[in-house]
C-alpha cells in the first residue's frame, strides 16, 4: 500500500534532474540508517568540515570523491 506522502513526494520528485534524486537518496539513507553515530570528531576534521561547508555549490564534489578524500586522510 502506498501513502498519501509517498505519492505526494514522487509527484513532486517526478521530473527532477538525477543528481538532485542521488542527493536525496543521500539524505534518506542517512535518516533510515540504525548505526550509532556518536563519535568525536578531531579539530583537524572539524576544521576540515569548516572549509567544505564555506564553498559555493560549483565546488562541491562528487559523493565518492568526498568519501575516498575522507578515507583517505581519516580512515573512516
Amino acid at each position: 500500500m502506498e501513502s498519501a506522502t509517498l505519492k505526494n513526494i514522487n509527484k513532486i520528485l517526478k521530473d527532477a534532474p538525477e543528481s538532485i534524486l542521488e542527493r536525496i537518496l543521500g539524505y534518506i539513507e542517512g535518516i533510515l540508517e540504525e548505526e550509532n553515530t556518536d563519535f568525536k570528531l578531531s579539530d583537524e576534521q572539524k576544521e576540515s568540515l569548516r572549509q567544505i561547508k564555506k564553498r559555493s555549490y560549483e565546488q562541491h564534489t562528487e559523493i565518492d570523491a568526498f568519501l575516498n578524500e575522507m578515507s583517505s586522510k581519516y580512515g573512516i
